[in-house]
C-alpha cells in the first residue's frame, strides 16, 4: 500500500559499498538539502575565516541553472538540493524515503498514486500541493523548456490531481523505475513564482520548499544561500551557506588548508597526508556510487564507428596501472558498464591489458597504429586526478603507435559539446549515483539522452525491449544480456568505481555519501 518494497536490493547495495571501502559518499534519512556552487580562490592574501554559524563548501564548477528539472548535471543538481525538496529522496544506504510526498502505491500496471504531505509551503508563502507537482512534471514534459530530462520521463502520459495531496501519474507503458525516476530527478519549484517571473527570471531567482533560501548567486563564483526558519522539519542548525567555485584541486586545497573553505570533495590522491596532517582537517572516504570511463564516441564519423578500432582501445589501455600509479589505489577497477554496486551488476568479460591483441585487431581493421590520430577530451578538476588520467590514457596508446591528442575543458563545456555531438574520438566522463541498470544504460546508450557517446541499432532495440518489464526477473535477465552486449561492442573503456576523499573541517559534522550529496540541513558545528 505504501512504499515500494526495495529493502533486499537495497541490503545488497550496502554491504557492497563497505566492501568496496576505498571510496567515498552517503546521504540522510530526512529530505536532503545538498549544495554546492563555489568561486574561484585567487587572492595572494589568506582571507579570514567565516564565522562557525556559517559552511563555506568548496566545488569544482558553477551551476548551469537554479531552475529544478532542467539541467542533468551533477555540479548543478547538488546545489540547487538546498532549495528545492524532492517526493522522495534515499537515505544514507540508498533506500527511498518520504520527503514531500509521504506515501505511494501502484494502483494498476500504468498508474501510480502518491499522498502529499500536508501544511508545507514555499519560501515565497504559496502552498505545496498537487498542483505543485503537476506543475513541475508538466514542465520537464513540455519541449519548449528543453529540459534535458525529458528522455527519462518520455513514458508519462498525464499527471492527474485527484485533490490538493493526492496526485496521479499515468504512463503509456509499465514504468517500473518511475519511484526511482522521481528521487533521482524530481524537485519542486514553486509554480506560481515561476509562472509569475518567467522561466529567465526564475532560473536567477528560485524558489523551493528546502532548508535553504536563495540569497545572491555570482556567476562562475558564488553561491549564497540562507536558513529556512521556517522549514517544514525545523530551523537548520547551519545559518549561511556559501559554495565557492573553485575549479582547480590546488586551489581548493589551498583555500582548505588556509580556513577559507570547510568542506570540499575529491582530494587529489597525493594531498590527503596534507589534508591529514594539517591543523583543521581529516579526510573522510566512502565507495561513491559514480562511475568512471573513457566514452568511444560513436557520434563522429571518425575511426571508432568500427567495433574492432573500439576494442582494439580497451585492450591498450591498463586499467590496472592507472588505478596503482594515478589514484594511488582509489577507486574500485570496472570491466562493464555497471559497477558492483549497482542492484543489477552482472559479472562481465575483462578485456584486460594486450597491447599485442590490440594491434592485431587495428590491422584487422586495415588500420596502422603509428597512423591512427585520435582526440580524448577531459574536464579538469572535476573528477579525481581527470587530466592526470587522461595524460596516462595518452601514454599507454602511444606505446602501441596510437598518437593521442588531450583536450582539456572547462566543465561547463565539456558538457556542453557531449551534449551538443561536437566531441571527437573519445572522452571522459563519470556518471552517478549509479543504482539500478536503467539509470545508466538508457541515459548513455540510445540515441537521444544528452549524454551519450555510443548508439547501435540493435542495442537501442534491446535497451526500449527491457524498459516496461515489470518482473523483476524478466527484467534482470534483460538488462544482464545488455551488459554482455555492451562489453562485447566495446562501446567504453570501463574506469572504475569511483573512490571519493573529502576534506573536512575537523569540527564539522559530515557524513559522506554514496549518492554524492551533500545534506547540509544535516550538518551541525561541533559545540
Amino acid at each position: 500500500m505504501l512504499r515500494k518494497n526495495q529493502t533486499w536490493l537495497y541490503l545488497f547495495l550496502f554491504v557492497a559499498l563497505l566492501l568496496t571501502a576505498c571510496t567515498p559518499e552517503t546521504a540522510g534519512t530526512t529530505p536532503s538539502n545538498p549544495p554546492p556552487t563555489p568561486q574561484q580562490a585567487g587572492s595572494s592574501e589568506a582571507p579570514s575565516a567565516p564565522p562557525k554559524q556559517d559552511l563555506v563548501i568548496g566545488f569544482e564548477a558553477d551551476a548551469a541553472t537554479m531552475l529544478a528539472n532542467t539541467d542533468v548535471n551533477y555540479v548543478t543538481d547538488i546545489q540547487i538540493r538546498n532549495i528545492y525538496d524532492p517526493l522522495i529522496d534515499r537515505d544514507k544506504d540508498g533506500a527511498l524515503i518520504p520527503v514531500l510526498a509521504t506515501e505511494w502505491k501502484n494502483i494498476d500496471p500504468l498508474t501510480w498514486e502518491f499522498k502529499l504531505r500536508e501544511g508545507v509551503k514555499f519560501t515565497n508563502g504559496e502552498p505545496f500541493n498537487a498542483e505543485a507537482v503537476k506543475f513541475n512534471i508538466d514542465y520537464i514534459l513540455d519541449e519548449k523548456n528543453n529540459s534535458f530530462y525529458r528522455s527519462r520521463w518520455k513514458d508519462i502520459k498525464e499527471v492527474k490531481v485527484i485533490d490538493d495531496h493526492t496526485v496521479q501519474i499515468i504512463t503509456v507503458q509499465p514504468f517500473p523505475t518511475l519511484l526511482l525516476r522521481i528521487a533521482d530527478d524530481l524537485l519542486i519549484m514553486a509554480p506560481k513564482h515561476t509562472q509569475e517571473v518567467g522561466l529567465e527570471k526564475a532560473a536567477t531567482d528560485p524558489v523551493g520548499t528546502g532548508a535553504y533560501k536563495f540569497e545572491k548567486w555570482t556567476r562562475d563564483e558564488s553561491l549564497q544561500l540562507v536558513a529556512n526558519e521556517e522549514y517544514w522539519q525545523g530551523a537548520p542548525s547551519i545559518k549561511k551557506l556559501t559554495f565557492k567555485i573553485i575549479p582547480e584541486f590546488s586551489a581548493r586545497l589551498s583555500a582548505f588548508l588556509s580556513g577559507e573553505i570547510h568542506l570540499f570533495k575529491n582530494v587529489p590522491v597525493d594531498s590527503v597526508d596534507r589534508v591529514k596532517n594539517s591543523e583543521n582537517g581529516k579526510i573522510e572516504m566512502v565507495g561513491s556510487s559514480r562511475i568512471n570511463y573513457v566514452a568511444l564516441n560513436t557520434f563522429y564519423d571518425g575511426p571508432l564507428k568500427d567495433q574492432r578500432v573500439r576494442q582494439a582501445i580497451n585492450y591498450a589501455i591498463d586499467v590496472d596501472e592507472l588505478l596503482k600509479s594515478v589514484l594511488n589505489g582509489y577507486g574500485t577497477k570496472m570491466t562493464g558498464p555497471l559497477s558492483k554496486v549497482n542492484a543489477d551488476y552482472t559479472e562481465t568479460k575483462d578485456y584486460g591489458y594486450d597491447p599485442d591483441k590490440a594491434i592485431a585487431l587495428l590491422k584487422e581493421a586495415n588500420i596502422d597504429p603509428k597512423t591512427l590520430k585520435l582526440q580524448l577530451d577531459t574536464p579538469n578538476g572535476r573528477y579525481p586526478m581527470d587530466t592526470h588520467v587522461a595524460q596516462a590514457i595518452a601514454s599507454q596508446l602511444q606505446k602501441i603507435g596510437i598518437t593521442v591528442n588531450v583536450q582539456v575543458n572547462e566543465w561547463g563545456n565539456h558538457l556542453a559539446k557531449i551534449r551538443q555531438h561536437e566531441m571527437k574520438d573519445m572522452f571522459i566522463l563519470g556518471w552517478g549515483p549509479a543504482f539500478d541498470a536503467q539509470g545508466t544504460i538508457e541515459n548513455l546508450f540510445t540515441e537521444k539522452a544528452p549524454y551519450s557517446g555510443f548508439y547501435e541499432k540493435e542495442v537501442e532495440g534491446m535497451i526500449q525491449k527491457a524498459l516496461p518489464v515489470f518482473d523483476p526477473v524478466e527484467r534482470k535477465k534483460g538488462f544482464d544480456e545488455l551488459q554482455h552486449k555492451l562489453v562485447e561492442e566495446a562501446a567504453w573503456v570501463p574506469l572504475w568505481q569511483q573512490g571519493d576523499l573529502y576534506a573536512v573541517d575537523k569540527n564539522l559534522q559530515f557524513t559522506p555519501r554514496a549518492d554524492e550529496k551533500f545534506a547540509v540541513f544535516e550538518m551541525k558545528w561541533a559545540k
